[in-house]
């Protein structure tokens, strides 16, 4: 899904007809999330393509993570699941890194994290968030 910023900056703000404020009543917050979802760059997460082609995440809860790296390899475990199971995996390739900074003027809302995109022995592409208080997982790609 290739969407240029120019693209992006022309699409109309909100429904035609539409004035502020623009969620008033249940009728009209439909309207205005049906006009979200026919924007080019947006997609549900159901559907995603599979792989790490399309760069495409469904972010999930932040979920706490271990990583360990020895002998040059990197492995992450967590528990998932409603039975809370114990997956590990190990980080076959970083895919690409970033830092996000949100709220920075308000200490308790603030974010700093590094966020690395990996390729997982399963084949899994993953968004990893490091922050002060550890890693997580913020991000999946099926």
């Amino acid at each position: 899904m290739e969407t240029s910023v120019s693209e992006i900056h022309s699409y109309p703000l909100r429904p035609e007809g539409f004035e502020e404020p623009l969620f008033p009543t249940r009728e009209s917050r439909l309207e205005v999330a049906d006009h979200l979802l026919r924007a080019p760059w947006l997609s549900r997460a159901s559907e995603l393509e599979g792989g790490n082609a399309s760069g495409q995440a469904a972010h999930v809860r932040r979920e706490p993570v271990e990583v360990e790296g020895r002998h040059g390899r990197v492995r992450i475990a967590w528990s998932s699941g409603r039975r809370r199971c114990r997956k590990e995996r190990r980080v076959v390739e970083v895919l690409c890194r970033w830092r996000e900074v949100a709220a920075w003027w308000d200490e308790e809302r603030a974010t700093d994290r590094v966020v690395v995109r990996a390729l997982l022995s399963d084949g899994a592409v993953v968004d990893l968030a490091r922050e002060r208080s550890g890693w997580f997982l913020t991000g999946v790609v099926d």
